[in-house]
Protein backbone atom coordinates (compact mmCIF):
# COMPACT_ATOMS: atom_id res chain seq x y z
CA UNK A 1 0.00 0.00 0.00
CA UNK A 2 2.88 2.35 0.84
CA UNK A 3 4.35 1.85 -2.65
CA UNK A 4 0.97 2.48 -4.28
CA UNK A 5 0.58 5.78 -2.43
CA UNK A 6 4.13 6.77 -3.38
CA UNK A 7 3.43 5.97 -7.04
CA UNK A 8 0.17 7.93 -7.03
CA UNK A 9 1.85 10.93 -5.37
CA UNK A 10 4.66 10.84 -7.93
CA UNK A 11 2.21 10.74 -10.84
CA UNK A 12 0.14 13.56 -9.34
CA UNK A 13 3.15 15.83 -8.90
CA UNK A 14 5.06 15.03 -12.09
CA UNK A 15 2.11 14.84 -14.50
CA UNK A 16 1.49 18.61 -14.39
CA UNK A 17 5.06 19.20 -15.62
CA UNK A 18 4.29 17.54 -18.94
CA UNK A 19 0.86 19.08 -19.41
CA UNK A 20 0.57 22.27 -21.42
CA UNK A 21 -2.06 24.95 -21.19
CA UNK A 22 -3.40 23.83 -17.83
CA UNK A 23 -5.12 26.86 -16.31
CA UNK A 24 -4.29 25.67 -12.76
CA UNK A 25 -0.53 25.38 -13.24
CA UNK A 26 2.45 27.24 -14.57
CA UNK A 27 4.91 25.09 -16.50
CA UNK A 28 8.36 26.66 -16.12
CA UNK A 29 11.79 26.04 -17.61
CA UNK A 30 15.12 27.25 -16.23
CA UNK A 31 17.22 29.23 -18.73
CA UNK A 32 19.94 30.64 -16.46
CA UNK A 33 21.54 29.68 -13.18
CA UNK A 34 23.85 31.89 -11.13
CA UNK A 35 25.20 32.45 -7.66
CA UNK A 36 26.61 35.42 -5.80
CA UNK A 37 30.40 35.29 -5.45
CA UNK A 38 32.20 36.40 -2.28
CA UNK A 39 32.99 39.66 -4.07
CA UNK A 40 29.27 40.33 -4.51
CA UNK A 41 29.39 39.82 -8.29
CA UNK A 42 26.99 37.45 -10.01
CA UNK A 43 28.58 34.29 -11.41
CA UNK A 44 26.61 32.71 -14.29
CA UNK A 45 26.91 28.92 -14.27
CA UNK A 46 27.02 28.13 -17.98
CA UNK A 47 27.15 24.32 -17.66
CA UNK A 48 24.65 24.01 -14.82
CA UNK A 49 22.57 20.82 -14.81
CA UNK A 50 19.58 22.97 -13.79
CA UNK A 51 19.47 24.78 -17.15
CA UNK A 52 16.69 23.23 -19.21
CA UNK A 53 15.01 21.65 -16.18
CA UNK A 54 11.23 21.99 -15.97
CA UNK A 55 8.96 22.35 -12.98
CA UNK A 56 5.31 23.11 -12.36
CA UNK A 57 3.71 25.59 -9.98
CA UNK A 58 0.19 25.20 -8.65
CA UNK A 59 -1.47 28.61 -9.11
CA UNK A 60 -3.85 28.11 -6.18
CA UNK A 61 -1.38 26.90 -3.54
CA UNK A 62 2.09 27.85 -4.76
CA UNK A 63 3.25 24.23 -4.45
CA UNK A 64 6.03 23.29 -6.86
CA UNK A 65 6.84 19.93 -8.43
CA UNK A 66 10.07 19.04 -10.16
CA UNK A 67 13.51 17.72 -9.27
CA UNK A 68 15.07 21.10 -8.53
CA UNK A 69 12.42 21.90 -5.89
CA UNK A 70 12.16 18.58 -4.04
CA UNK A 71 13.14 20.02 -0.65
CA UNK A 72 10.64 22.90 -0.63
CA UNK A 73 7.59 22.31 1.55
CA UNK A 74 4.82 24.50 2.95
CA UNK A 75 4.73 27.31 0.39
CA UNK A 76 3.24 30.64 1.39
CA UNK A 77 1.39 32.13 -1.55
CA UNK A 78 1.97 35.87 -1.17
CA UNK A 79 0.28 37.11 -4.38
CA UNK A 80 -1.63 35.34 -7.16
CA UNK A 81 -0.48 37.78 -9.82
CA UNK A 82 -2.54 39.90 -12.18
CA UNK A 83 -2.16 42.13 -15.21
CA UNK A 84 -0.29 44.54 -12.89
CA UNK A 85 1.50 42.30 -10.37
CA UNK A 86 3.71 39.23 -10.12
CA UNK A 87 2.74 35.80 -8.78
CA UNK A 88 4.81 35.40 -5.58
CA UNK A 89 5.60 32.41 -3.38
CA UNK A 90 7.75 32.32 -0.26
CA UNK A 91 9.20 29.39 1.67
CA UNK A 92 10.68 29.79 5.15
CA UNK A 93 12.36 26.85 6.87
CA UNK A 94 14.31 26.76 10.10
CA UNK A 95 18.00 25.96 9.84
CA UNK A 96 19.87 23.64 12.17
CA UNK A 97 21.71 26.53 13.83
CA UNK A 98 20.39 28.96 16.41
CA UNK A 99 18.24 31.79 15.09
CA UNK A 100 18.81 30.74 11.49
CA UNK A 101 16.39 30.33 8.62
CA UNK A 102 16.36 29.37 4.98
CA UNK A 103 14.24 31.68 2.83
CA UNK A 104 13.35 30.91 -0.79
CA UNK A 105 11.37 33.16 -3.09
CA UNK A 106 9.75 32.63 -6.49
CA UNK A 107 8.36 35.49 -8.57
CA UNK A 108 6.57 34.93 -11.89
CA UNK A 109 5.82 38.12 -13.83
CA UNK A 110 2.16 37.43 -14.59
CA UNK A 111 1.68 40.97 -15.91
CA UNK A 112 3.95 40.41 -18.95
CA UNK A 113 1.88 40.22 -22.14
CA UNK A 114 1.96 36.97 -24.08
CA UNK A 115 2.09 33.30 -23.10
CA UNK A 116 5.62 33.28 -21.66
CA UNK A 117 6.05 34.85 -18.24
CA UNK A 118 9.59 35.46 -16.91
CA UNK A 119 10.43 34.08 -13.46
CA UNK A 120 13.14 34.56 -10.88
CA UNK A 121 13.87 32.10 -8.07
CA UNK A 122 16.11 33.16 -5.20
CA UNK A 123 17.55 30.82 -2.57
CA UNK A 124 20.33 32.27 -0.43
CA UNK A 125 23.05 33.19 -2.93
CA UNK A 126 21.42 31.18 -5.76
CA UNK A 127 19.45 32.83 -8.57
CA UNK A 128 17.64 30.93 -11.32
CA UNK A 129 15.67 32.58 -14.10
CA UNK A 130 13.58 31.40 -17.01
CA UNK A 131 10.03 31.49 -18.26
CA UNK A 132 6.67 29.94 -17.43
CA UNK A 133 3.53 29.34 -19.45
Amino acid sequence: MKYLLTALFTIATVAPIESHGSPGYYICQVSSDAHIKNSGALDLLRNSPRIGEKFSVNKKTGAVAGDIFDALNTPQLIARGSDQNSFKVLWIQKSAGKNGAFVDYLSIEEFVKGKKKPFGFFSGGLLMTGSCE
